[in-house]
């Protein structure tokens, strides 16, 4: 394949005969190294290698100004502002938020040489036309609003002022003075020759300086574009090279070079492959690099979507040795940056409180964190998180924090965790100490990548340091996290690599003037390719048609003619898109494959596919475990030591859960309660009833002696809501609110009692008493406790009553069953089965005859208690309360059946 800079280096030696009085003038770097190589090749002898310059490296020489950070600009621009006549000033945060934004218009005006106080009144008068009200009243907001307007010339001039005298100048500044001098700088005596190579769309300044070259010297210029978008009347990729052949005098005069006819070839071949997800695309562009990969091919992968550098690394095969990453990696996608944001945030967003524990958690929980804090003797960050969980701290101080740190351990945890709010110099300091610490680290882990991460974003924080000493308005965090977001987005990682061998790994922009037998291309979606409308601008999209300035249809026609200008010399192109775009991964498929779909001249070369990733179908059948030997040895141990009512519940409702929770004692992952759980409830509800009620036992309720537990209700509920809920207040939010439910359970249920001692003789005998008893199972040798804690016992009107406090709902159904067997085969009679254990081991422990046993619901104590029945008979039905002799008989059936089954090693513990 001749590559288009073949053909330039061939034709301007052809035309000078060497390359020693010649300026080549590319769009970006990438392109010189290759023009430099592509030099080399075309001569037999060594020679002094002629002036090869990037249009920014040209405009910089022209304009005799040194290029300026968008950060210096943004500092002069914040000077000259708090020195402007506006009635209310923003602070630097707030400023920080719009400026960019208006420098970035201050920029293409000055690229199209725009006039600015033309552009700037024609602006104001915009905003007052808007502003008009009939009552000739505006509100302060539209006069302030008026009033910037007015005053953006004067910022505008200003920083113009400022920066030529310090000759530096922001891109658009530099082409604004390079046409000032443009003409001292052709006049010169020796001036060599010109060539302009591969350029398409043209700011004004830009078209300035190459046509008065052109008119004036012996210079050239070389297109890069095939004959077949030239010579089609409509499309795109054309636009902007059809303008400048028809508007420059040159071209009536002169020939237009570097036209080509490699387009439609027989031996072009594309394939368009739609993929799930851009995730899925790396997958799918690993895989094929593996088949087309060879040493001696030359092979573009231009990522469309730059943020999928990360995910393209990691799937690229090790059969592809030789890689150029052209782009760079975006400092802000490493791990590094990603932590000075989390740790940015976390000493904005502290409170009087202290820290909020989610943030603290997360802090913890990143890996460039741990490095610093965490080491071989000590968890640090581990430690912590588990306090705060074990505690229930939701907030947190620097000084608790502090505690919870070992003692040898407490210089690092007071630098992270200052007492005071650090300003913007501590925390520079801060980091500038977690970087050394944390570079020693990766030296000894070999973490290349990270450390040069580190190495990049400390030498930042070193710039960063005089900012902070001598700006007082950068004191404030949140500004300084304005600019530190600023400075790690402009910077990257720079690999090393062939410049020019093996796969070329790039940004649509670096592609020009380059070609290559394979391109692929990624994420060819709407609003990735091409980039759709944006305008991140001041200026409405009718003032920058009056004025020449690009708007987003400009930007699709440079999109257009990027694309388009790689397919040219391809012989073999992969596109691939998004099936399944969404906001923040374009659009549907690019514009682009439509039109080469619909493209009948090119349409017999292209072929088009879905792929989807293999994904094996796998029956799920139900979760099984089955009862081996050791675990039939761990079941005895349990039966040894006692099996709970509940637990016998959580069989029944699913014995796959019992094995979990009660044989493998896997429990929930605690968490920090931010709100009460109902377990907590619930416990609190039973803590505080047992101590009220505690005085009580072995006395026979009266008013006076209800009345009396009455009153200290509210300082008991206190207690034991801050004793269990640990750390946490209940003076204010749902704390406060679920406190008072709680005071008003408990406060209705004593007057639920006071209504009750009316009608009924009432005597407690038990609180939360502990019962157990033995029980022999025919067939399994070993004996098999039962074991629980009982509520309440009481006598109601001499019969023996046993009570369970639910703070849940229940339904008297719940409680009533027509059958034994109902117990153990529904999970819908569990709270029954509680009832009948509670009973059976009361029963067994006392001799009692007869029991009855009851639920009283807490939630809903109006509907008073709850009775276990047994339904006899069919019509009429009684309802038989009393749990005598015969009743513990049946129940003792059901529950020997329910223990052999869980011993019985032919039955797995099955999720149901």
């Amino acid at each position: 394949m001749k590559t288009f800079l073949n053909y330039l280096v061939q034709t301007v030696l052809n035309a000078h005969g060497s390359f020693n009085d010649i300026i080549f003038v590319v769009p970006s770097i990438r392109s010189a190294t290759f023009l430099k190589n592509h030099i080399s090749h075309s001569i037999s002898t060594p020679i002094f290698a002629p002036t090869i310059l990037s249009i920014e490296e040209y405009i910089t020489q022209l304009s005799q100004l040194q290029p300026v950070t968008r950060t210096e600009v943004l500092f002069d621009l914040y000077e000259i502002y708090k020195n402007a006549p506006f009635t209310d000033k923003d602070d630097f945060y707030t400023f920080s938020q719009w400026a960019p934004t208006l420098l970035a218009d201050f920029d293409e005006i000055d690229r199209y040489l725009v006039p600015p106080l033309e552009l700037f009144n024609y602006l104001t008068e915009i905003k007052k036309l808007k502003a008009w009200a009939t009552d000739g009243k505006s509100t302060k907001l539209v006069n302030n609003y008026i009033e910037f307007s007015k005053s953006i010339a004067g910022l505008y001039q200003e920083l113009t002022k400022r920066l030529l005298e310090t000759h530096k100048g922001y891109q658009g500044l530099r082409y604004r003075r390079a046409i000032a001098n443009l003409d001292s700088y052709l006049n010169q005596k020796d001036l060599k020759s010109h060539v302009f190579i591969g350029f398409n769309a043209l700011n004004t300044a830009e078209v300035q300086i190459i046509q008065t070259t052109l008119e004036t010297t012996n210079a050239s210029i070389f297109w890069d574009l095939d004959t077949y978008f030239l010579n089609d009347p409509i499309h795109d990729a054309s636009y902007f090279i059809k303008q400048h052949l028809k508007n420059w005098s040159y071209f009536s005069r002169h020939k237009p070079l570097g036209f080509s006819t490699h387009y439609l070839t027989d031996s072009k071949k594309i394939e368009i492959t739609g993929i799930p997800k851009s995730i899925s695309q790396t997958k799918f562009i690993g895989s094929l690099l593996k088949d087309l990969y060879s040493p001696n091919k030359t092979i573009a992968l231009v990522l469309a979507d730059e943020s999928l550098l990360p995910a393209i690394l990691n799937a690229i095969p090790e059969e592809v040795k030789n890689i150029n990453i052209t782009m760079g990696f975006p400092l802000k996608q490493t791990s590094i940056a990603s932590f000075i944001n989390q740790f940015l945030d976390f000493h904005i967003n502290r409170t009087e409180r202290g820290w909020y524990y989610k943030d603290l958690i997360r802090l913890l929980s990143n890996p460039i964190l741990k490095y610093f804090l965490d080491s071989e003797q000590s968890t640090i960050s581990s430690n912590i998180v588990k306090h705060i969980t074990k505690y229930n701290h939701t907030y947190l101080t620097a000084a608790r924090i502090q505690q919870i740190a070992p003692s040898d351990e407490a210089l690092r945890t007071a630098l992270l965790f200052p007492t005071q709010l650090p300003d913007s110099g501590a925390f520079v300091s801060l980091c500038d100490n977690i970087f050394t610490a944390i570079k020693k680290v990766f030296i000894e882990k070999k973490l290349r990548v990270e450390l040069e991460s580190v190495h990049l974003i400390s030498k930042l924080f070193n710039q960063l340091k005089a900012y902070t000493d001598n700006l007082d308005y950068l004191k404030d965090l949140r500004a300084l996290k304005s600019i530190i977001l600023e400075l790690i987005t402009s910077e990257s990682l720079d690999f090393k690599g062939s410049p020019i061998g093996g796969l070329q790994i790039m940004g649509m922009l670096e592609t020009r003037t380059l070609d290559f037998d394979t391109v692929i291309i990624t994420s060819v979606n709407e609003g990735i390719l091409p980039a759709g409308k944006t305008n991140n601008s001041f200026i409405p999209y009718d003032v920058k048609k009056e004025f020449d300035m690009p708007t987003f249809k400009d930007k699709d026609a440079v999109y257009t003619y990027h694309f388009y200008r790689l397919l040219q010399r391809a012989k073999n192109i992969y596109l691939t898109y998004n099936t399944e775009p969404d906001v923040l991964e374009g659009g549907e498929k690019s514009r682009f494959i439509n039109q080469l779909l619909t493209d009948e001249n090119i349409n017999a070369c292209i072929k088009h596919q879905i792929a989807t990733p293999k994904i094996p179908i796998q029956e799920r059948g139900k979760k099984k475990i089955v009862k081996t030997a050791q675990l039939l040895e761990q079941l005895k141990i349990m039966a040894n030591s006692g099996f709970s009512p509940s637990s016998l519940t959580n069989y029944i409702t699913n014995p796959y859960t019992f094995y979990k929770q009660n044989v493998l004692k896997i429990q929930d992952v605690p968490t920090v309660e931010e709100t009460i759980a109902p377990n907590t409830f619930g416990t609190i509800v039973h803590d505080v009833l047992e101590e009220l009620y505690t005085p009580l036992i072995g006395q026979t309720l009266t008013e006076e002696s209800l009345l009396e537990i009455k009153n200290n209700t509210e300082r008991i509920v206190r207690k034991h809501f801050l004793r269990t809920y640990s750390n946490s207040t209940i003076d204010k939010g749902q704390n406060l609110i679920v406190f008072r439910v709680i005071l008003k359970y408990i406060l209705s249920t004593i007057d639920y009692e006071i209504k009750q001692i009316g009608t009924h003789s009432i005597c407690i005998i038990g609180l939360e008493q502990n019962l157990k008893v033995d029980l022999n199972i025919p067939g399994l040798g070993f004996p098999v406790r039962l074991k629980g804690k009982l509520d309440r016992i009481e006598y109601r009107n001499g019969e023996l009553c046993i009570i369970d406090y639910k703070t849940g709902n229940v339904t008297l159904s719940e409680l009533e069953i027509d059958t034994f067997t109902d117990l153990i085969t529904t999970d819908k009679k569990t709270k029954a089965f509680q009832l009948l254990c509670y009973a059976f081991m009361y029963g067994s422990v006392g001799q009692h005859q007869n029991v009855h046993a009851s639920i009283l619901p807490i939630k809903k104590i109006n509907s008073g208690l709850l009775d276990f029945c047994v339904k006899e008979g069919s019509r009429p039905v009684t309802k038989n309360k009393s749990i005598h002799d015969s009743v513990r008989q049946e129940f003792e059936k059901v529950l020997t059946q329910l223990i052999l089954e869980i011993f019985n090693p032919s039955i797995p513990f099955e999720d149901i």
